[in-house]
């Protein structure tokens, strides 16, 4: 097994901080991204234009795909700072798929 000791130190506060931000940058696109659609489809029905919406649509979706990659990358920065312990890279190294 993995004979090296697992010292327990704390995780860096460089990648908690780098987390942190990627978790609230996320948010604020995904909140950003509802609130200007709830207002782009507002003056689409006050207009009566599709056309408004329609072009809107596109950059709205990669808009909140993009925000929740960020949400969830940032979440993971936060929760495993360290990466994988090394008993757990230990058995994936020593598994039958090399």
């Amino acid at each position: 097994m993995n004979e090296e000791t697992d010292t327990g130190s704390p995780a860096p506060p460089r990648l908690k901080r780098i987390g942190r931000i990627l978790y609230i940058t996320g948010l604020v696109i995904v909140v950003s991204v509802i609130i200007l659609g709830l207002a782009v489809v507002l003056v689409a029905a006050y207009t009566g234009s599709l056309i408004v919406v329609s072009n809107y649509g596109g950059y709205a979706i990669l808009a909140l795909l993009f925000g929740i990659l960020l949400i969830v990358a940032g979440l993971i920065a936060l929760i495993l700072p360290g990466g994988f312990s090394k008993d757990a890279v230990w058995a994936m190294r020593s598994g039958p798929f090399k």
